[in-house]
Protein backbone atom coordinates (compact mmCIF):
# COMPACT_ATOMS: atom_id res chain seq x y z
CA UNK A 1 0.00 0.00 0.00
CA UNK A 2 1.55 3.05 -0.98
CA UNK A 3 2.44 5.98 1.97
CA UNK A 4 -0.27 8.93 1.99
CA UNK A 5 1.66 12.46 0.57
CA UNK A 6 2.85 14.75 3.24
CA UNK A 7 2.07 17.80 1.98
CA UNK A 8 -0.52 18.43 -0.75
CA UNK A 9 -1.32 21.54 -2.52
CA UNK A 10 -4.22 23.43 -1.02
CA UNK A 11 -7.26 24.20 -3.48
CA UNK A 12 -10.29 24.94 -1.34
CA UNK A 13 -10.51 29.03 -2.41
CA UNK A 14 -13.14 28.75 0.63
CA UNK A 15 -10.69 27.92 3.52
CA UNK A 16 -8.03 30.05 1.77
CA UNK A 17 -10.26 32.89 2.07
CA UNK A 18 -10.73 31.97 5.94
CA UNK A 19 -6.83 32.30 6.42
CA UNK A 20 -6.89 35.33 4.51
CA UNK A 21 -9.66 36.71 6.57
CA UNK A 22 -8.09 35.94 9.58
CA UNK A 23 -4.59 37.05 8.45
CA UNK A 24 -5.85 40.20 7.57
CA UNK A 25 -7.17 40.82 11.64
CA UNK A 26 -4.22 40.32 13.41
CA UNK A 27 -6.40 40.30 16.49
CA UNK A 28 -7.30 37.15 15.46
CA UNK A 29 -4.44 35.76 15.24
CA UNK A 30 -2.58 33.55 18.09
CA UNK A 31 1.27 31.67 18.09
CA UNK A 32 2.49 29.54 19.78
CA UNK A 33 5.58 29.59 21.75
CA UNK A 34 7.62 28.34 18.84
CA UNK A 35 6.68 30.76 17.03
CA UNK A 36 6.69 33.75 19.25
CA UNK A 37 10.46 32.53 19.85
CA UNK A 38 10.79 32.29 15.83
CA UNK A 39 9.80 35.63 15.11
CA UNK A 40 11.99 37.17 17.86
CA UNK A 41 15.08 35.41 16.67
CA UNK A 42 14.52 37.21 13.84
CA UNK A 43 12.73 40.70 14.90
CA UNK A 44 9.36 39.75 12.84
CA UNK A 45 6.31 40.87 14.20
CA UNK A 46 3.00 39.17 14.95
CA UNK A 47 1.76 41.85 12.38
CA UNK A 48 4.36 41.31 9.58
CA UNK A 49 3.97 37.25 9.62
CA UNK A 50 0.14 38.00 8.94
CA UNK A 51 0.97 40.27 6.19
CA UNK A 52 3.04 37.99 4.80
CA UNK A 53 0.51 35.79 4.80
CA UNK A 54 -2.20 37.73 3.10
CA UNK A 55 0.43 38.94 0.02
CA UNK A 56 1.33 35.23 -0.18
CA UNK A 57 -2.50 34.03 -0.65
CA UNK A 58 -3.15 37.77 -3.03
CA UNK A 59 -0.11 36.86 -5.05
CA UNK A 60 -2.18 33.14 -5.60
CA UNK A 61 1.05 31.61 -4.39
CA UNK A 62 0.78 27.85 -3.34
CA UNK A 63 -0.20 26.95 -0.25
CA UNK A 64 0.28 23.58 1.16
CA UNK A 65 -1.91 21.51 3.30
CA UNK A 66 -0.47 18.40 5.89
CA UNK A 67 -1.39 17.24 8.99
CA UNK A 68 -0.07 18.87 12.46
CA UNK A 69 1.83 16.19 13.92
CA UNK A 70 4.62 17.91 15.93
CA UNK A 71 2.53 20.33 18.45
CA UNK A 72 0.40 17.49 21.02
CA UNK A 73 -2.31 19.28 21.66
CA UNK A 74 -2.92 19.85 17.88
CA UNK A 75 -2.03 16.79 16.60
CA UNK A 76 -3.70 15.03 13.55
CA UNK A 77 -5.40 18.45 12.64
CA UNK A 78 -4.96 20.22 9.10
CA UNK A 79 -2.09 23.09 8.99
CA UNK A 80 -1.26 25.57 6.11
CA UNK A 81 2.18 26.20 5.36
CA UNK A 82 3.33 29.32 3.46
CA UNK A 83 6.95 30.33 1.76
CA UNK A 84 7.15 34.35 1.87
CA UNK A 85 9.96 36.93 1.86
CA UNK A 86 10.33 38.51 4.94
CA UNK A 87 12.63 41.48 5.09
CA UNK A 88 14.67 39.36 3.19
CA UNK A 89 14.36 36.30 4.73
CA UNK A 90 13.23 33.19 2.78
CA UNK A 91 10.52 31.81 5.54
CA UNK A 92 8.50 29.31 6.46
CA UNK A 93 5.01 29.40 7.91
CA UNK A 94 2.78 27.15 9.33
CA UNK A 95 -0.80 27.98 10.53
CA UNK A 96 -3.77 26.09 11.46
CA UNK A 97 -7.63 27.37 12.41
CA UNK A 98 -8.68 26.99 15.98
CA UNK A 99 -12.29 26.27 16.94
CA UNK A 100 -12.91 26.41 13.40
CA UNK A 101 -16.37 27.81 12.14
CA UNK A 102 -17.05 29.40 15.62
CA UNK A 103 -17.21 32.68 17.20
CA UNK A 104 -14.22 31.97 18.48
CA UNK A 105 -12.05 31.30 15.17
CA UNK A 106 -8.96 32.09 15.22
CA UNK A 107 -5.45 31.70 12.88
CA UNK A 108 -2.58 29.90 15.12
CA UNK A 109 0.61 30.27 14.00
CA UNK A 110 2.86 26.84 14.51
CA UNK A 111 6.17 28.03 13.28
CA UNK A 112 7.35 30.93 11.35
CA UNK A 113 11.55 30.60 10.83
CA UNK A 114 13.95 30.69 8.38
CA UNK A 115 14.14 28.32 5.05
CA UNK A 116 16.13 25.41 6.13
CA UNK A 117 19.31 25.72 4.21
CA UNK A 118 18.32 29.85 3.75
CA UNK A 119 15.99 29.45 0.69
CA UNK A 120 12.85 28.02 -0.44
CA UNK A 121 12.26 24.21 -0.98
Amino acid sequence: MPKPPRRWELTDRKLLRTIRRLAGEPAKVAATKRAVFDMAALRVTKAGVCQAICDWIDGDETVMETITTSIPEHAGEPAYEFQPNIDGHDMFIKVTIYERVTDHELLLLISAHKQQGGQRQ
